[in-house]
């Protein structure tokens, strides 16, 4: 549910990375895209009915950092209600032939990745500036909650057509928790898309990335 991470042990999950049909109550209408760590599926939810974005662990062999990794995309998302950022509806487990299988819903969002609207509009460089001021507000409001997003980048925007924005993609999102600390990832791992990470995440490891690593990125795009 919204704002809950789900806990799923790597030992008792099983991943059918086959096409299927139907994952619980939803069934899949087409893939969207595959990543590092899930499938994003267009799906079609059965009551109430409405088209939904749904993500499952695409790997077949599961590791505990990577359940850590999608629990934590939850948590993310849980924390976060803004126009500018895709909305959880679910989260939990379903068989879909393989095994149980970790799974989470998002509000669908029917857009375009932020260059190729913006190329398409051929927009002038005032509306963009309008578009990243969304774009920043969005990130904001996630810093505001303790989400640093550490990938953003013009592939993890989408834009609809009546010009919002929606930032996507908290799959390596960093968490503060209540008591200050935050979730840390493995001494040595390059997290982020290299173009767009700023020189701590590169050249220093976790421990110093803050929101100012995400204002970097901002910057780039």
């Amino acid at each position: 549910i919204p704002g809950r991470s789900i806990r799923v042990h790597s030992r008792t999950v099983a991943v059918n990375d086959e096409p299927v049909s139907r994952i619980g109550r939803y069934r899949i209408v087409r893939l969207i895209g595959r990543g590092g760590m899930g499938v994003v599926y267009e799906a079609i939810q059965d009551n109430p009915k409405r088209t939904v974005a749904l993500k499952v662990i695409r790997e077949s062999s599961l590791t505990e950092e990577l359940v850590r990794r999608f629990e934590r995309e939850v948590e993310a998302h849980g924390r976060l209600q803004h126009p500018g950022i895709a909305q959880i509806f679910e989260a939990g487990t379903a068989d879909a032939g393989g095994g149980p299988q970790p799974y989470f819903v998002l509000e669908y969002v029917d857009g375009k990745p932020l260059l190729d609207y913006c190329s398409v509009r051929r927009l002038a460089v005032r509306e963009r500036l309008e578009l990243m001021i969304q774009i920043c507000d969005a990130v904001a409001h996630a810093h505001q909650r303790g989400v640093i997003h550490r990938d953003l980048k013009p592939g993890n925007v989408l834009v609809c057509a009546d010009g919002t924005a929606r930032v996507l993609d908290f799959g390596v999102a960093r968490i503060t928790g209540i008591d200050g600390l935050t979730s840390h990832t493995s001494a040595g791992q390059l997290i982020g898309t290299l173009a767009y990470m700023s020189p701590e995440q590169v050249l220093d490891g976790t421990d110093r990335i803050d929101e100012r690593s995400d204002i970097y990125s901002l910057g780039v795009m």
